[in-house]
């Protein structure tokens, strides 16, 4: 492993200055980057150089790593620069697209067509020309407050996509569509002009064209030429899909950020406006969805036991439990609005899913309690009552029992 003391998988830890570097990127506080990394701004995200801190300092090149809530796919973009495998699960549809987008590294024929596709949309996206409704979508609700003058020029985008020739350009097309759209959209009190929406439709394409460049070329500069199995399907349903043997082993990591107790976050709407829920970004993706924010929750914000959010974390993690090596490690992020009580009742829920928590310094690191970081100043969090000032998230190491 390089950064480690390799004995067993079970009992491997970082040396000193191994031990240094995994804390200072753990504790690192600049906002997310590089890559592929900004293709779209999925909320809760964690930051890449967690993510990558972890990836090295406890998997080799050609392991698999494993993402149980893959959100935003960070975890693909940072494993697969790696030459790690990766395998992630979430409710969402729109996440194993953004793993799709971000993880698969196009090339330069590709990429020189989306912009040659692109720069010819300026005489098709006319407001005064004929709309070209996508009734299914449409009567689906899926267009639910957004303005017309952006609704109607992301519908001309949209049409236009049959001009591209392969999928990986679709999807790359879309996803220049997706940031773009949330810009103009998500949080926003006042809604750009159309022209506005076209002129950033160009510079963001520009940017993402450079950052796949650059995602393609750390790809492969790596020997292990990686792969990436990305579900849409709770993680407590992952056993036995037969998926899981396209991948070359059981997964030796589990990195991930599990969605946190007591904290509501929009994962799949903009708020347009400041008040108005929008799942346009399902329509842009072209990915469906019909789920509630409890469900992407592990519950309803009204429970005030959140019994149904630990039974949901048990079950999870008890199926983590069954696909991942004996001896592996899992390394997680978690928040609590109310730790006092929330943090006992979540290792309660890890113990019974079949895993014991191992402390940091068992890892070889330097502390003699649990590994706590400020939170970044994230725009999602500012939907948590409370003082931010003093919010905190921890990190949890756990192996199997």
């Amino acid at each position: 492993m390089g950064t480690a003391e390799a004995t067993t998988d079970a009992t491997r830890t970082l040396d000193p200055e191994a031990a240094a570097s995994f804390l200072a990127g753990v504790c690192d506080q600049r906002p997310v980057g590089g890559y592929t990394h900004n293709f779209y701004r999925y909320p809760a995200r964690f930051s890449p150089l967690f993510a990558r801190t972890v990836i090295s300092g406890f998997s080799e090149p050609g392991d698999v790593i494993f993402d149980p809530f893959l959100g935003g796919a960070t975890s693909v973009v940072e494993g697969r620069i790696a030459g790690r495998h990766v395998l992630g699960t979430d409710v969402s549809s729109l996440s194993p697209f953004l793993a799709r987008v971000k993880g698969t590294a196009l090339g330069e024929e590709d990429l020189a067509r989306v912009v040659e596709w692109a720069n010819g949309l300026s005489g098709c996206l006319n407001l005064h020309l004929p709309a070209v409704r996508d009734r299914e979508w449409q009567r689906a609700g899926y267009q639910k407050g957004v303005p017309w003058p952006i609704r109607k020029t992301m519908e001309f985008v949209l049409a236009r996509l049959v001009d591209l020739a392969t999928d990986p350009q679709r999807e790359f097309a879309r996803c220049v569509l997706l940031r773009v759209g949330q810009w103009a959209l998500d949080c926003r009190d006042r809604i750009p002009r159309a022209a506005d929406f076209r002129s950033q439709l160009l510079d963001t394409l520009t940017e993402l064209v450079a950052g796949m460049r650059e995602y393609r070329e750390a790809v492969e500069a790596h020997e292990t030429r990686s792969r990436v199995v990305a579900l849409q399907c709770p993680a407590a349903e992952l056993p036995g899909r037969p998926e899981l043997a396209e991948l070359p082993a059981r997964p030796k990591l589990v990195v991930t950020s599990p969605p946190y107790p007591g904290v509501y976050v929009l994962y799949h709407r903009w708020k347009v406006r400041g008040r108005k829920e929008s799942p346009a970004p399902f329509w842009v993706a072209g990915c469906h969805d019909g789920m509630g924010q409890s469900y992407y929750c592990f519950g309803d914000r009204r429970h005030a036991e959140l019994s149904d959010y630990f039974r949901g974390i048990r079950e999870s993690f008890a199926a983590v439990r069954r696909v991942m090596d004996p001896g592996g490690l899992v390394v997680q992020l978690v928040a609590f609005k109310e730790p006092d009580w929330q943090l006992p009742r979540y290792l309660d829920a890890m113990r019974e899913a079949g895993f014991r928590e191992t402390m940091p310094a068992d890892l070889g690191l330097p502390l003699g309690e649990r590994l706590w970081r400020s939170v970044p100043g994230r725009r999602w969090f500012a939907l948590i009552q409370g003082d931010l000032a003093t919010a905190k998230e921890l990190v949890l190491f756990h192996r199997p029992a």
